[in-house]
């Protein structure tokens, strides 16, 4: 999927891999996440280059998860945005973790940091939490366009991971909202509108009620949002997570 919002917007996705957007600001060409494959990651870059005929100024990393990082090697010569956090999880990737996912020469981790919240003339980068404790949300004020990184699933079901928090995740979404949105890139899936994101905040509640008993397996199944997103797999993996938090 390469789909130009406007002359100034573009998206570069697959079919249920990561996006990622590239908008076009005063202050040169802002790349948000630069994908799992390096390569994927340099032909981006040729492709933005083609598009826009405008320098890149700054590329920012939504969250520390691979399919959002390992393409940074691409632009390492550029200015790398993220919360702390980020950087200090990618610094913590050890033989293990990296074993589990293709190859990669080197890691670049970003060079231009912050700890909650960064904020210039026509950019808001804010940490929520949610998904990741590290998730951030980039927000384009002119062109009131929000990019969530995995905060958002659009049409696929959302990965939970070992260290989500599904409370801060709600509250991460109702803050989205609060920005009012005429642009919304998930993480994955289609470009987004606000029932994308109510949609969200009710597969993450209801979740949460099926972890507490409130709801069974059946009720979930037979509820179109969630029987009609695609890769059933991660609900399954999801709820394993989602039990051994509550175990421990």
């Amino acid at each position: 999927m390469i789909k130009a919002l406007n002359d100034r917007i573009v998206v570069i996705g697959a079919e249920g891999s990561s996006n990622v957007t590239a908008v076009l600001t005063k202050d040169g060409v802002v790349i948000v996440d630069t994908s799992l494959f390096p390569e994927k990651a340099r032909k981006v870059k040729e492709l933005v280059n083609d598009f826009f005929k405008r320098p890149i100024g700054v590329v920012v990393n939504t969250h520390y998860h691979p399919d959002h990082t390992f393409g940074n090697v691409a632009f390492e010569e550029f200015k790398i945005v993220s919360s702390e956090l980020t950087k200090s999880f990618m610094e913590s990737f050890d033989e293990e973790y990296l074993s589990k996912l293709p190859s990669i020469d080197k890691i670049v981790t970003p060079n231009f940091l912050f700890d909650e919240e960064y904020e210039d003339r026509n950019l808001l980068i804010k940490r929520l939490g949610g998904h990741t404790p590290d998730s951030s949300i980039i927000f384009f004020k002119q062109e009131r366009l929000v990019v969530t990184g995995d905060l958002l699933f659009n049409g696929f079901h959302p990965e939970i991971v070992a260290d989500s928090d599904l409370d801060a995740w709600i509250d991460a979404l109702k803050f989205i909202e609060t920005l009012k949105p005429i642009w919304i890139v998930p993480g994955h899936g289609e470009i987004a509108n606000t029932e994308s994101l109510r949609a969200m905040e009710r597969y993450l509640m209801k979740m949460k009620r099926l972890i507490e008993g409130a709801v069974n397996l059946q009720d979930v199944m037979s509820d179109e949002n969630f029987s009609k997103r695609k890769f059933p797999e991660l609900f399954g993996w999801s709820l394993e997570n989602l039990l051994h938090q509550r175990g421990s």
